[in-house]
């Protein structure tokens, strides 16, 4: 109610494979970060499909205030990079639970210009390998050219198209035979960097050509 008045007014959409997204149970959607608003854009996106987005958050945002509070009444996962297993074990039992989880696996923005994936962490990959849910990538752009990677100046009257794009699920069928042995995430870490790397690829070569 607060935040959809504004995103239409600062941005054009393109959503691409919607049909991806499970009506229920538990899924992890892996992203990858350009902009801090794109937390928002995504939410959108994942609430206009029926579904209630859960993200896991770094903990010092659950410590500020207005913030921390609305983090945690919309269910979203604390993570405190010093307990990982903390965080991971509480993003687990929300999964088991029917949640759609939404995991930036670079665990930081990018600040290349053509968005470019840094190295992802292997979070994500576990998760999935973990609870079964499936793991399904998703690339964005546009959200920086609304506000840059690491700015707190946005750009409110250039309205670009922010586009998503959600892929397959990944295949992880005889990853998942192994468990969550290290070689196995490292294997499902590697195919989920190939594919992602691939769609955030293709999105900035369209938006080069237009």
């Amino acid at each position: 109610m607060v935040c959809k008045p504004v995103l239409i007014l600062v941005r054009r959409r393109d959503w691409r494979g919607l049909e991806q997204i499970p009506a229920s149970g538990g899924v992890v959607l892996a992203a990858n970060h350009v902009s801090h608003v794109d937390p928002l854009l995504i939410a959108e996106m994942v609430l206009a499909q029926g579904r209630t987005p859960a993200f896991l958050a770094k903990s010092s945002l659950f410590g500020q205030g207005i913030v921390g509070r609305w983090f945690r009444a919309a269910g979203h996962v604390e993570v405190d990079r010093s307990h990982g297993g903390d965080g991971f074990g509480a993003a687990l039992t929300a999964l088991r639970g029917g949640a759609l989880l939404v995991v930036y696996p670079e665990g930081s923005i990018t600040k290349d210009r053509d968005g470019h994936l840094l190295n992802l962490k292997t979070g994500a990959v576990r998760l999935a390998l973990e609870s079964g849910a499936p793991l399904i990538p998703v690339a964005q752009r546009g959200a920086q050219e609304i506000l840059p990677a690491y700015s707190r100046r946005p750009r409110l009257f250039k309205r670009p198209t922010v586009t998503i794009d959600i892929g397959r699920p990944l295949n992880l069928t005889d990853l998942r035979q192994r468990g969550p042995e290290p070689d196995a995430v490292r294997a499902g870490t590697g195919r989920l960097a190939d594919t992602l790397g691939q769609m955030v690829e293709e999105l900035a070569g369209g938006q080069r050509a237009e």
